[in-house]
């Protein structure tokens, strides 16, 4: 059954996050309509994943349309993330070493 308005919503720098429709999801302020009178589905009108293999947003909005974020623009993204936190291992190992260093003198 058609009928449900289907919306994306945007993040930082007009970067599309998420796309709903009105079958699961209420809009909020901002969100954008994409099309009344549409699927139950989002995934039935926008079939491409949101997300790349990286986990990071593929499409923005510009002016009125989405444009697929350019390779260069998303390595920059990647590029400037914090660093990932040491592992569980890698803190256990650096624990390890300062009791060493603590026990032993540095031996």
């Amino acid at each position: 059954m058609d009928g449900y308005n289907i919306y994306i919503r945007l993040g930082a720098n007009g970067i599309i996050q998420q796309g709903f429709t009105s079958a699961f999801e209420e809009s909020q302020n901002g969100d954008i309509l994409i099309q009344e009178g549409g699927p139950r589905h989002f995934s039935q009108v926008w079939p491409e994943l949101l997300t790349n293999d990286r986990g990071q947003y593929r499409y923005k909005w510009q002016d009125g349309q989405r444009v697929e974020r350019s390779q260069a623009e998303l390595d920059a993204e990647w590029n400037a993330r914090p660093p990932a936190p040491p592992t569980l291992e890698d803190q256990i190992k650096q624990m390890q070493q300062v009791i060493n260093d603590l026990i032993f003198g540095g031996m």
